[in-house]
């Protein structure tokens, strides 16, 4: 009887792995179909009529197209792409648009700054300064991470003016310490 059940759990692995074969397949071929279609840009020479009769030729093509929105069926025939929009802004609501710190944020910064700056002796860098923020104080000040670094330099530069912070170094060598320069 234990033969039996190995001879069973054989065939169960066999059926399995080809199922999943089958399933890598498909789903490769798809992608092909997906990518082929992104590179198709037709001129106007062609009718929309001949243009779909030819998708529908290809049923792998065919199969990726007809389950496509019609924003992304028409984004991948002018060659834009069709995956994410690029996010916008929090403050303005404008995407890819660079935008200015408000006093608010910029005191908000400034005390991020030199919290950050207070527990370290070494002092830090600008690049440094920003990856040591919480993310707590960050979500406060509406400053996303990824742009935190470049939204520091006018806070830093304001601190160091104003004596709450000194610098040693110069350009990419430059280090931040806290209170004033002895």
């Amino acid at each position: 009887m234990a033969a039996k059940r190995t001879d069973e759990t054989l065939l169960d692995v066999t059926s399995l792995f080809e199922q999943e074969l089958r399933a890598s397949h498909e789903d490769l071929r798809r992608q092909a179909a997906s990518q082929m279609f992104a590179k198709l840009h037709p001129n106007n020479r062609v009718t929309v009529e001949q243009f779909l009769e030819g998708l529908r030729q290809h049923k792998e093509v065919w199969a990726v197209v007809s389950t496509m929105g019609v924003l992304d069926f028409a984004s991948s025939l002018t060659g834009r792409s069709g995956a994410a929009p690029p996010t916008p802004n929090r403050a303005t609501g404008n995407p890819g648009r660079r935008t200015r710190l408000s006093e608010a944020q910029k005191n908000a910064l400034k005390g991020v700054i030199v919290n950050v700056l207070a527990g370290i002796k070494d002092g830090l860098t600008r690049a440094q300064i920003a990856k040591y923020s919480n993310e707590d104080l960050l979500g406060n000040v509406g400053v996303d991470r990824e742009e935190l670094a470049d939204k520091l330099r006018q806070p830093l530069v304001e601190l160091v003016a104003d004596g709450k912070i000194h610098t040693v170094g110069e350009k990419r060598l430059m280090r931040y310490y806290a209170g004033a320069k002895k």
